[in-house]
């Protein structure tokens, strides 16, 4: 078919990827090297928003290592996100009217169930629509059997290990939501919280937290402290607003005692380093907030208040009793707070499950620290093994019902946990009924262990994985964004070295994010984010993947969401496609199919050039991508297809045409391009019937370097120079102007690719063009003097520009301040200003 007047994406872009699809090019198949993706399996309860988008670099990296002939498996999945979900699944509830207490366990989890397909179900369209070449047989859910089954069982493995245990210790809990999170969970703010100062018997203490101190067991000095070391392991009467009370005086390393007045109040039950203050010292431990964030029966007439009301109401009671000294209102403190709904956590007394983290974390470090795994930026890698070491134990009860339910079951009488796979609600073994544990898991015990578990691994059969696992597994590379680089990123490679003995992957790929321009970050509650949906609908795909890859170029980094790299992406794709329009037009013109054509012969210096500037592109392409540096790819595939290839080849292909060496740089160039614009490269492909009619794009093998002769390729080197020249010096004197070169053929070329005319006989200066001997351009004496002053002009801007970027850069304020993209931008301005100051000088 001929190629249309213009590329319009939505024509084209559902029936070659049902193509694909339908040709099984996504399948893992051949006998090359095993290449393995794991897509991080988006949350199943909303559309795909625009971060999702950078999952086009898994894309990228899967299509170039098919056409490097490699065996990719790209696997794709959802979450079943538990409490994300079900915090969702609560707000649609809501619209309709509706709570959770309208509904039994069981529709609540068949209702979500189906919200969940139904997101699914969209999220696979628009992930199509991005043209993610998954295998989409291997699409794995974290509730698929195959996941679930395993889950229970390395939980049985861990815990007859002593790697999980039962505690009753501090979690992170959400009043709100009724529910703890692990620490990483936590959301931090800044906030200016008052500070009360208050009598506490012959103690002056500060708190945030008045409302707590019915739960007080202690005061904690430091032990050098010389002005408390008579009172130490001493019992003190305090009076209170409930009346006295008595507490300990304990000597603690963890107190800073010259913060305040050295004096601390420990509230076991409510405060994470206070816990650890009785942990070490004894001390018993009282809870007096509810799980609903109200004030217990410990509080006496403060009880049934909310947390905040009760502060209120103790600081009034304090104030009463002469016990309130001072208030500090502006005391600027870090706040733990939900990452949902922004409640302030609870530190909460809970009977949880939880893994004993550091022996897990013993093997993670040391197969980092033996680069097992390589990180992309490589700083990553002393963040990760800083996490690692300063880890703490991992709550992974979750008091949602939407989940993976924990396979355990509790008899009250003998106050014993029995593990067992069983779906019912009781059971009952040796004559006692247990009764199963209401919690699941947290949503990060099954993802963590997805790498491994998706590609059919058996925990309790190792031997009986399945053949993928044997082949695929580790992985070859992952890719996922950086505020999950802890929880989810090194918690796989912990799993992955205690259940599969092996690193996941060979390759971690940490993701910035994409902000809005104003550098805030995207929030469907701000309502800032673009929907990924409605760009890929007006721009198209390959546009969306282009535009992608030029904002978020390097990995680790923020960048700002950038529309006008959309349309540069758009504007790419319809540049390539005329370039296939221009091709075709010629094939018609000499009717020839491109089977037809003879074999590639370069013939002019022309031909020997592109030969050459593709040859280095296809160099250039693989460092940078086998280095993962995408943005650096992409920037050599829109030199030499824009620049190269029609700017410059088919320009002087217009003057000696060499159609078959066109179409193979055309063809090429399709390659190079493929995995960054696949709906438009395997559009032209198909269209001009490149290496027949049954071939695909998708499975073809990258292209291999091709002969070329250097000297006729440096040829046209001085041709694009002497071009160039001319250019700049007729827009600069805008008169005719003459070329004059050792080679009457190159010079002709040089006047038909500058639209030179031939010039009157007062051309009598003689201009000699910049490290081209034997090159020249000769123009009238009035029009040399207005040239020299138009770069004389020129040399008091650049001059100008290079003095302001010298000022920026030598203030240290603005280097370190500045985002580092800008300051490395303003070094490479600097630099090109520098070479153009130096090329002006020498005109």
């Amino acid at each position: 078919m001929n190629l249309a007047k213009t590329y319009e994406p939505q024509a084209y872009e559902g029936e070659i990827y049902e193509l694909w699809l339908n040709s099984g090019a996504f399948a893992p198949k051949g006998d090359g090297e095993p290449f393995a993706l794991i897509m991080p399996p988006p949350n199943a309860n909303a559309k795909l928003h625009i971060g999702q988008a950078t999952y086009v670099k898994q894309d990228i990296k899967s299509r170039y290592r098919r056409l490097m002939g490699d065996r990719v498996l790209y696997l794709p999945g959802a979450d079943h996100a538990g409490f994300e979900t079900w915090y969702m699944f609560e707000k649609e509830l809501a619209k309709e009217g509706k709570s959770k207490f309208d509904f039994t366990d069981k529709e609540l989890y068949h209702m979500t169930w189906d919200f969940v397909m139904k997101n699914i179900g969209m999220a696979k369209l628009t992930y199509r629509q991005l043209g993610l070449s998954c295998s989409w047989d291997h699409f794995t859910f974290t509730l698929d059997e195959k996941i679930t089954r395993n889950v229970s069982k390395v939980f049985k493995k861990m815990w007859d290990e002593d790697l999980i245990y039962r505690g009753n210790r501090l979690v992170n809990f959400c009043t709100f939501h009724g529910t703890s999170f692990s620490d990483i969970e936590v959301d931090y703010e800044d906030r200016k919280t008052p500070l009360y100062y208050m009598r506490y018997g012959s103690f002056e203490l500060a708190t945030t937290r008045p409302e707590t101190k019915f739960g007080d067991t202690a005061v904690a000095v430091h032990p050098d402290d010389e002005r408390y070391k008579n009172l130490v392991g001493k019992e003190l009467e305090i009076e209170g607003v409930n009346g006295p009370f008595k507490v300990v005086v304990v000597a603690d390393e963890m107190v800073d005692m010259d913060f305040g007045t050295g004096a601390v109040k420990v509230t076991p039950a409510h405060s994470f380093d206070d816990w650890d203050i009785a942990q070490r010292h004894n001390l018993p431990v009282i809870e007096v907030i509810n799980k609903d964030g109200t004030m217990n029966e410990r509080a006496g007439r403060f009880a049934g208040m909310p947390i905040m009301e009760a502060r209120e109401a103790v600081v009034e009671a304090l104030k009463e009793k002469g016990l309130l000294i001072r208030v500090d209102e502006e005391y600027a403190n870090r706040v733990g707070v939900c990452y949902k709904c922004k409640t302030v956590i609870e530190p909460m007394l809970m009977e949880q499950w939880f893994v004993n983290m550091k022996p897990l974390a013993k093997k993670a470090i040391e197969a980092i620290e033996a680069d097992r795994v390589k990180f992309r930026p490589a700083n990553r890698k002393e963040i990760g093994l800083d996490y690692l070491r300063n880890i703490r134990d991992w709550n992974i009860s979750r008091q949602c019902p939407w989940g993976i339910r924990i396979p355990a079951f509790y008899n009250e009488e003998s106050d014993e946990w029995i593990y067992s796979e069983s779906d019912d609600d009781e059971i009952v073994e040796d004559g006692k009924t247990y009764v199963r544990d209401r919690d699941t898991f947290d949503t990060w015990m099954s993802s963590s262990q997805f790498p491994y578990l998706a590609l059919g691994y058996d925990a309790g059969d190792p031997e009986q994985s399945s053949q993928e696992f044997k082949d695929f597994f580790p992985t070859a590379w992952l890719h996922l964004g950086r505020e999950i680089f802890n929880q989810w990123g090194l918690r796989m490679i912990m799993m992955a070295l205690y259940n599969a003995d092996d690193i996941p992957f060979k390759t971690l790929y940490v993701n910035g994010n994409i902000r809005g321009e104003d550098g805030k970050k995207f929030s469907k509650s701000l309502g800032n984010a673009p929907s990924a949906k409605d760009l890929l609908d007006e721009f198209g795909s390959d546009a969306m993947r282009m535009g992608m890859i030029q904002m978020d170029n390097a990995a680790g980094s923020d960048k700002a969401f950038d529309k006008s790299k959309i349309v540069s992406g758009r504007n790419f794709a319809n540049k390539l496609w005329n370039i296939a329009r221009f091709t075709e037009s010629l094939l018609d013109e000499k009717q020839i199919k491109v089977s037809q054509l003879e074999k590639v012969e370069a013939k002019s210096e022309a031909d020997h050039w592109i030969i050459r500037e593709v040859n280095l592109a296809n160099n250039a392409i693989q460092k940078s991508m086998d280095d993962d540096e995408f943005g650096e790819a992409f920037g050599v595939v829109y030199d030499v297809i824009w620049n190269k290839l029609a700017d410059w080849y088919l320009e002087a292909s217009k003057s000696e045409l060499n159609l078959s060496v066109l179409v193979w740089a055309l063809e090429t160039c399709l390659k190079l391009a493929h995995p960054f614009a696949p709906f438009v490269t395997e559009t032209i492909w198909q269209s001009l019937g490149i290496r027949g009619k049954d071939s695909m794009l998708v499975i073809e093998k990258w292209p291999e370097e091709f002969k070329f002769n250097d000297g006729m390729a440096l040829s046209f080197d001085n041709v694009v120079k002497a071009t160039e020249f001319a250019r700049k010096v007729k827009s600069y004197i805008g008169a005719e102007i003459e070329i004059s070169g050792e080679d009457d053929n190159l010079a002709e070329l040089v006047r038909s690719l500058a639209k030179l005319k031939a010039g009157s006989g007062n051309l009598t200066e003689s201009l000699q063009i910049s490290d081209l001997e034997g090159w020249s351009l000769l123009i009238s004496s009035k029009n040399m003097d207005k040239y020299r002053d138009q770069i004389g002009k020129r040399v008091d801007e650049v001059q100008a520009q290079i003095k302001n970027l010298e000022a920026r850069l030598n203030n240290q304020g603005y280097v370190d301040r500045a985002p580092k993209e800008l300051v490395e931008e303003s070094k490479a301005l600097l630099l090109s200003l520098e070479v153009e100051l130096r090329e002006l000088k020498s005109e």
